[in-house]
């Protein structure tokens, strides 16, 4: 197999690894030994040790293995973070990167490399083992800047797209003013400027039917544009499957097993970047079925099975995504097995693991550390490979499945988008803030009221097709403020939400409308931020950020109970009690007004003039008006004679609060119709109150 067509690629990833353990390698110096700044390290050295292995880089595989020993005892606590350590590490990443240089170039590294392991092993290693590599950049840096031209191509292509929409809107506004004027036009004709208008609404009509013409023209070349452009991007499967045979038999030949290896479907298509980021895991998922799937020779005969075990690489393409099944024929995974091993390992406590159910054992073999390994080797034994898998698979927006039978094999399925350059996402409104939930995790909007929420183990959840499902608010989990102008509601808006085999209820604000969208980075400066994996533009031009599912799934096993069952009670009680509408063109008498009365637990919307009133009478339902008389336009002994000529609020009560106090006005407020009459001078709110409870309660 020629592996020197995937050495560009290796080389762009051993860049970006080593670049990430220097700075960690600094940062361990400066700011101490921590497990969380160590994991990362780690897994970065396990990649680039797996990578390696996969083009028979021996000797690059030994130095990261060393390297990734030496992380190990600071991780063990048998070693300590001192300056002296830290220069060996950098020295030894040196090494690494000489090597990658000479890759790139084309050349094979020629270096003493068990000298250089022994050096680091025994504390002697310095620079002087090794030239200070040069720029390996240099070698790779065209791959790179292409794969990066056409990033910025398919963003200025989302840009164009989202110009491209409002000129779609705009076209249909004018046909629609144009639609408007033709009405107009036949009660103009006896006036002297009707034949220029008659003109110009043709001339208008011709410009408007070249503007649609030139909108279809646009759409069509920027849908074209966007395939093309995302073609460029797209290579086939087989360019990581068909070195993957190889690898799985070196590995299956140093454990003295035979096992057969099938693949379908590597004629898929993926981005470059999602092939990137899939080859590691497949690496990682074939050392796990040969290290703890297939069983020995031996053991598969005396269960009755073939002596040669088998493992099944399956690719298919499931609506708009790809989906990976790898399958094994070995052993499988013992839920019970995995409580324990998490106990022992101090990853759960005796209850938390009594509590999950066999399908959510399955899924301990994804955390941290996890390992059933009773020995420490070159492959196996350091909790980091399944480690690995998970947090690139959050990082490409896919999802991960485990299925397994106590032996008969195991099977994990991936699935993640064709392209990390466009989604298709729900658009949601949360508070007064806009996200985006990929589509490929979203199960089902449901519409909950009260009665659907139900308290278990004083948590809140619902009941979802025969299960109990956590039920979380996303703007508690990010901490938003809650918006004054939201509405009061009956029912909550809960997305269902699908990870790794798990379910989780997610109550949000609003859910809009379903979107394809170009995916662009959030920057050096925003990547570190949880729950987001990027953004987008919306077709209205509005910034909206693409929603981590996994990461929400993560803040939901540790986050606090919700409320959400209260507060739908609370805001249905208000909205039973009533609602009321005030109108004054004064600010502060208004806003006084409204807040007394939403004190009271009454639902307020203001007016600011009785015109105003009218517009909203006509469109929503009141159960009260508090108007003031003397106002612009029309005045509130007006207001009221109109809401009594209206069938539709004829019975509505009025009460009117103002200055005039005298009998006349009086009897001409009870006359129009008011139900009461408060004379500011004598206002307090106690007054109002009795009043409004007098009316509706």
């Amino acid at each position: 197999m020629d592996v020197n067509k995937y050495t560009g690629i290796f080389c762009r990833e051993a860049e970006e690894h080593l670049q990430t353990l220097r700075h960690g390698f600094i940062a361990l110096e400066k700011q101490g030994m921590e497990a969380e700044r160590l994991r990362p390290l780690l897994r970065s050295l396990h990649t680039l040790k797996g990578s390696a292995r996969l083009l028979n880089l021996v000797d690059f595989s030994r130095l990261a293995h060393a390297v990734e020993d030496q992380l190990k005892h600071l991780e063990s606590g048998e070693q300590t973070v001192t300056p002296e350590l830290i220069d060996q590490l950098l020295a030894a990443l040196d090494v690494l990167a000489s090597m990658v240089t000479a890759l790139a170039a084309g050349e094979q590294p020629v270096l003493a490399v068990e000298e250089v392991v022994a050096a680091l092993t025994d504390g002697n290693l310095s620079l002087a083992k090794g030239d200070r590599p040069t720029d390996s950049r240099i070698g790779i840096e065209s791959v790179r800047t292409s794969v990066a031209q056409i990033d910025r191509l398919l963003n200025l292509l989302g840009e164009v797209a989202i110009v491209r929409d409002a000129l779609v809107d705009r076209s249909s506004r004018l046909n629609r003013l144009l639609w408007q004027l033709d009405r107009l036009l036949p009660d103009l004709t006896h006036s002297t400027g009707y034949p220029q208008l008659k003109k110009v609404s043709t001339d208008l009509r011709g410009l408007a039917t070249e503007l649609e013409q030139n909108v279809c023209i646009a759409q069509s070349l920027v849908d074209e544009l966007q395939s093309e452009g995302l073609s460029l991007r797209m290579l086939p499967l087989s360019f990581v499957t068909d070195e993957l045979e190889g690898v799985l038999r070196n590995m299956a030949r140093a454990q003295g097993k035979q096992i057969g290896f099938e693949v379908r479907g590597d004629e898929l298509e993926l981005d470059r970047r999602m092939i990137e980021a899939v080859r590691p895991m497949l690496v990682h998922l074939l050392r796990n079925a040969v290290d703890h799937g297939i069983e020995a020779e031996e053991d598969r005969r005396r269960q009755g099975k073939s002596s040669a075990g088998r493992i099944e690489l399956l690719a298919s393409y499931e609506g708009g995504s790809v989906q990976l099944v790898i399958s094994d024929d070995g052993r499988g995974l013992d839920p019970q097995r995995l409580r324990q091993v998490a106990v022992a390992q101090g990853l759960l406590g005796d209850e938390e693991a009594r509590g999950l159910s066999d399908e959510q054992a399955l899924y301990l073999i994804l955390k941290p550390g996890f390992t059933t390994c009773q020995m420490v080797t070159d492959h196996s034994g350091r909790g980091i490979g399944m480690d690995v898998v998970k947090t690139a698979i959050d990082q490409v927006k896919g999802k991960l499945q485990l299925h397994s039978l106590v032996g008969k094999g195991t099977s994990v399925v991936l699935q993640f988008p064709l392209t990390l350059a466009v989604i298709t996402g729900l658009v949601v409104a949360c508070e007064a803030e806009t996200f985006i939930v990929p589509l490929h995790y979203l199960v089902e909007i449901v519409h909950l009221e009260a009665a659907n929420i139900f308290s278990e183990m004083g948590a809140e959840v619902i009941h979802f097709q025969g299960m109990s499902i956590p039920l979380v608010s996303l703007q508690a989990m990010l901490d938003l403020p809650k918006s004054r102008r939201q509405p009061l509601r009956s029912r909550l808006t809960v997305l269902i939400l699908q990870c790794r085999g798990q379910l989780l209820a997610c109550q949000v604000s609003q859910s809009l409308e379903v979107q394809d969208l170009v995916v662009k980075n959030l920057g050096d400066q925003l990547c570190q931020v949880h729950y987001f994996t990027g953004a987008s533009i919306l077709p209205n031009g509005q910034p909206a950020l693409i929603l981590s599912v996994a990461e929400l799934f993560v803040a939901a096993s540790s986050a606090g109970g919700t409320r959400l069952q209260t507060e739908l009670k609370t805001q249905l009680a208000v909205s039973n009690k009533g609602r009321i509408l005030v109108v004054d063109d004064s600010v502060t008498t208004r806003t006084m007004e409204k807040n007394i009365l939403e004190a009271r637990g009454y639902e307020v919307s203001v007016a600011v003039s009785g015109e105003d009133a009218l517009e909203k009478l006509a469109t929503q339902r009141f159960d009260l008006v508090v108007s003031d008389v003397d106002m612009p336009g029309i005045s509130g002994f007006v207001l009221t004679e109109k809401i009594r000529e209206n069938e539709r609020t004829r019975d509505l009560p009025v009460i009117i609060v103002t200055s005039y106090a005298s009998d006349q006005d009086k009897r001409k407020g009870l006359a129009v119709g008011a139900q009461a009459y408060i004379v500011k001078g004598r206002f307090d709110q106690g007054t109002l109150l009795r009043a409004v409870e007098t009316f509706i309660g």
